[in-house]
Order: structure tokens, then sequence, then C-alpha cells
């Protein structure tokens, strides 16, 4: 077979065509935004021929060349990992057309989130942000609201106030107490361990990270984080 038979790397073709450079064309062609003969082809090694046509979504090209950064409301009986990320929005950007599978496959997840815990979750790809988020000597104040069975003392409320830590009640009934807990560097794990030993601990959820609050979100929702926005 010659080369002109054999065809040439996906990657190549589009950039010749795009008018861009090949990393930018290797990053259309993973999010799912170029067809060959009308079937999405997402490997960039790909050898497509001369008189294959290969047409991009534009759609997908300015979502495929931007950082992209994606918050979400977890459950508490999830776990936050990249399979939960394309369960819970692989399906419906895929359908709209916006990114791919593979466009989220790549993300990373900054300031995890403990298994039974809920709240705010993030995936990026944005090297600012995680750099951001994952600086220790500059860490970012995050607030909690931690929901106990029965009353919370007031020796125990005490005891949770010090050095780069809050806490106050924000609700409370003979039944449960709601806390609300913000601090910087506060480890959600080691929280809720620690406040289950005070009192049972019902439901541990992330509200906010720097700036970023979970509103509006409803649990199991996600929405990408805009330009503007900043943690």
């Amino acid at each position: 077979m010659t080369p002109s038979e054999e065809g040439i790397r996906l990657a190549k073709r589009v950039a010749a065509d795009q008018n861009c450079s090949r990393r930018e064309a290797e990053a259309l062609i993973v999010a799912g935004g170029v067809q060959v003969a009308g079937k999405v082809v997402t490997d960039p090694a790909r050898r497509v021929r001369d008189e294959q046509p290969v047409d991009v979504n534009r759609l997908v090209s300015m979502a495929a060349l931007a950082p992209l950064t994606l918050v979400l409301f977890k459950p508490s009986d999830k776990v936050a990992n990249l399979a939960w990320l394309q369960d819970t929005a692989g399906l419906k950007a895929a359908q709209a057309g916006i990114w791919g599978p593979e466009r989220l496959a790549k993300m990373q997840m900054p300031l995890p989130l403990p298994k039974a815990a809920s709240g705010l979750c993030i995936f990026s790809d944005d090297l600012g942000v995680l750099r951001h988020l994952e600086d220790r000597r500059s860490p970012m104040e995050v607030e909690w609201m931690a929901t106990l069975q029965g009353p919370v003392s007031e020796t125990t409320l005490k005891a949770m106030n010090g050095p780069g830590i809050r806490a106050s009640i924000n609700r409370q009934t003979d039944t449960l107490t709601v806390l609300r807990i913000a601090g910087k560097d506060i480890d959600g794990q080691d929280l809720g361990r620690w406040l289950d030993q005070q009192c049972p601990l019902q439901d541990l959820r992330r509200q906010r990270v720097g700036r970023l609050s979970l509103a509006p979100l409803e649990t199991g929702q996600w929405r990408q984080l805009e330009g503007y926005e900043r943690f």
C-alpha cells in the first residue's frame, strides 16, 4: 500500500484544514468534534485518505480549546471519581455536541470529597485552577454544613473554634443540630470522624470552596464554571 492509499494522521489533516496547531487539532479530535465520512472519530492517530470528507463541529471547537472546569453537587451515596463524572455530565454533554467522553476522562479532581460526604465537587483540566486549589502554601477556605443527631453542647462548640476555624450553630432542635464550619486546610474525613465522636453524624456537606458556593445546584446537578467566576 502506498502512502497516499494509507492516508495521513487525522490530527495532521485537521491542523491543515483548520489552520491550527497539531496540539489544537488533537484537542478537537479528542473532544469529539471531528467526523470522518459522517462518523465521529476521537483518535488523533487515525489515518484518513484524501477522498474521505473530514468535518469539524465549530461548537465543539470552541469548547475543546478552552480550559474546562465543572462543579457538581455530589450526593452522599456516590463516589466522586471520573466514572461518576461521566455518568453525571458525560452523556448530556455528548448529546448536546459540547464535548465528548474523552475530554472528561482527562479531568482532574482537586480537593476530593470523602466518600460519605456530599456537596461541592470540582473537576478541571485548567492548570491555573488546579494549581490555585492545590496550593498548600495558601489553602482555600472551605465551608461545611454538618447535621448531627440531637443538641450540641456549648463545650463541644467551643472546642471546635480555634485558630483558622470557625464553627456556629445554623439551626438546632431537640432532635438535630446543623453546624456551619469554615476554615482553611480542613480535612473532610478527619472532620467527619471527629464530629461523629461528639454526636452521631447524619450528613456532612461541603457548601463552599473559596468564593464559589454550591448554590444554585441541586443534588446530582452540575454546571460549567463561567470564565468570570473565581475561587
